[in-house]
C-alpha cells in the first residue's frame, strides 16, 4: 500500500509525461527507423552558440559601436574583392600556370623521342630509373617472363 501510495504522489509531483520530439528520424532502406533526439548537453551548446554570434548594435556605447560597423565593412569588402577578383581572374584566364603551354610542349616533344627510339631499338631491356629495380622488360620482348 505504500509502495503505491508513494508511486501515485510521485507521479502526481512530476506532472503529464513529458513528450520530447525527435531531432532527427533516420529511415533506413530495409525499411526501419531510427529516431535521434537531442541531449542536454547539445542543447545547451546551441543555446550558447545562437547568444555569442548575435550582436545588437543599438545597446552598444559609440566606442564599440564603431569598431562593430568598422569590421563589418572590412569584412564585407574582403569577401567582396576576393570573389570579384576571383571571377576577373577567371574571365581573364588568370587562373592557369604562366609557362603550361611550354611545359605541355616540352612533354610532348618528349614523348614523340621515347616512341621513336622504342620503335627503333625493338623490344630491349630499358635500363632502370628507380635504384632498387633491376630492369624494367618490354611486354613483348624475349626476355619477358623468363628468370
Amino acid at each position: 500500500m505504500e509502495k503505491d501510495s508513494f508511486q501515485q504522489l510521485e507521479l502526481e509531483k512530476s506532472g503529464p509525461p513529458k513528450r520530447t520530439t525527435p531531432k532527427r528520424i533516420i529511415h533506413f532502406v530495409d525499411g526501419e527507423t531510427m529516431e535521434e533526439y537531442s541531449t542536454e548537453e547539445e542543447g545547451e551548446e546551441d543555446k550558447e552558440q545562437k547568444t555569442n554570434s548575435t550582436l545588437d548594435p543599438s545597446k552598444l556605447s559609440w566606442g564599440p559601436y564603431l569598431w562593430y560597423w568598422a569590421g563589418r565593412i572590412a569584412s564585407s569588402s574582403f569577401s567582396t574583392c576576393e570573389f570579384l577578383g576571383g571571377r576577373v581572374a577567371v574571365f581573364l584566364g588568370l587562373d592557369q600556370p604562366k609557362y603550361q603551354y611550354v611545359l605541355n610542349e616540352y612533354y610532348r616533344t618528349q614523348n614523340k623521342e621515347s616512341d621513336k627510339e622504342s620503335k627503333g631499338n625493338g623490344s630491349k631491356a630499358q635500363p632502370s630509373k628507380v635504384p632498387n629495380e633491376k630492369c624494367h622488360l618490354e611486354a613483348g620482348g624475349p626476355e619477358y617472363g623468363t628468370r
